[in-house]
């Protein structure tokens, strides 16, 4: 049974200013250090960041390079103005230092036209976009796409250069810094869960696509925040927040490092359960775009040639009213 419906409140959260940071938010029983040190491991080359301007303003979030032109990101990314790319100006992706000021422009941006024609709807579960570089990046391998292992209940890690903070006040830093951290993937768009006794036992994603893959931020030391899945949180449990969007979810398929989703959103329990909205707090939830229902789209559109996919496995809320905010 629902007990509520969903709120619209989408906010973007880009920069103008870019100040030193870090990407996502930690458990805050946890040295940074191990979150910064996974964001560097080799496997995660692949995952930089997007700058660009509309209008008199800078943005910044993160992307996938999935072949040495092309990268993979969220669709509101590189959605401009009115969803459909207009505004945007001076792209360029780079894989270093958000400071640096440097990277390789971008010559298109195409969002998804499902994300266009959907106005924006993150619940449409259509949230992607791909950037085409005016040169080719030769010095890291491109990320390999799964789009066939079931994804529900795995292990996943997530990259990008969002702010970042501790599950206690949720993000309260700026964004730009490489970060990675890990969560259960625990539930998709279109699962039924349930309350009993007017407890909330897990959430109702009832109409929600199923292409959206859900994350909570379990906290170590309170369980009952935990809204899906396990509430034992893993030991480097963390949630995407702004600037993030557009950077990757991985799995490990036997011992290889496979990209199986877009950073999308943020979203929150209904007040009282959540005072703080959807601020990357423990409690708070992530939306991750699934790609595997996209692998004729990508394709299609980037022209990557089967060396990228062949040997590749590409695969890949409800009861609750839920705010959710982009997390670019």
């Amino acid at each position: 049974m629902r007990c509520g419906s969903i709120s619209a409140g989408v906010t973007c959260v880009l920069l103008v200013l870019l100040a030193t940071g870090r990407a996502g938010v930690i458990r805050g029983d946890v040295l940074d250090s191990f979150y910064t040190g996974l964001a560097a491991q080799s496997v995660y080359d692949s995952v930089g960041f997007l700058r660009w301007n509309e209008g008199a303003s800078g943005y910044i979030a993160s992307g996938t390079l999935i072949s040495p032109e092309w990268v993979l990101t969220a669709g509101h990314v590189v959605g401009g103005t009115n969803n459909y790319g207009a505004g945007v100006s001076g792209m360029f992706f780079g894989l270093g230092s958000v400071y640096s000021g440097t990277g390789i422009a971008a010559t298109e941006w195409i969002p998804y036209a499902g994300w266009s024609s959907s106005n924006g709807d993150v619940w449409a579960g259509v949230d992607l976009g791909l950037v085409r570089l005016s040169q080719p990046i030769t010095s890291v391998t491109p990320a390999l796409l799964d789009f066939r292992t079931p994804l529900l209940g795995l292990l996943g890690t997530n990259v990008g250069y969002g702010r970042s903070g501790t599950g206690t006040l949720g993000m309260s830093s700026d964004a730009g810094v490489k970060r990675a951290g890990q969560n259960m993937i625990d539930a998709r768009g279109g699962m039924v869960t349930k309350m009993e006794g007017g407890t909330l036992l897990e959430l109702d994603l009832n109409g929600i696509s199923p292409t959206v893959l859900f994350q909570d931020f379990d906290n170590p030391t309170d369980l009952v925040a935990s809204s899906i899945g396990s509430a034992i949180p893993v030991a480097q449990e963390y949630l995407i927040a702004s600037g993030d969007s557009g950077g990757g979810l991985f799995i490990d398929v036997g011992g290889v490092t496979k990209l199986v989703g877009v950073n999308s959103f943020l979203a929150s329990l209904p007040y009282p359960l959540d005072t703080t909205g959807a601020n990357a707090d423990y409690g708070d939830l992530a939306g991750v775009v699934s790609v595997q229902s996209f692998e004729n789209w990508i394709f299609t559109v980037t022209g990557v040639p089967e060396p990228s996919v062949i040997s590749l496995l590409f695969f890949g809320l409800g009861g609750l009213v839920l705010t959710r905010r982009r997390a670019e």
